[in-house]
């Protein structure tokens, strides 16, 4: 797969280690899988800054 395509994995096995490198560019796998992880997809490919998806955001 060329680096320059995002490749987002989930690693089913709980908390053990990973099955692939994870956060650089664009590879990133998740630890375990929920509804709110496909949340996280568009955050790492936008470069956003945010709350995570199981916080509430602050309230101004």
């Amino acid at each position: 797969m060329p680096s320059e395509v995002p490749v987002h994995t989930w690693n089913l096995a709980g908390s053990r280690v990973g099955h692939a490198p994870s956060g650089t560019g664009n590879r990133h796998t998740f630890g375990g899988l929920t509804d709110h992880a496909f949340r996280l997809i568009p955050l790492l490919e936008n470069g956003a800054r945010a709350v995570w998806p199981w916080e509430a955001p602050a309230s101004g």
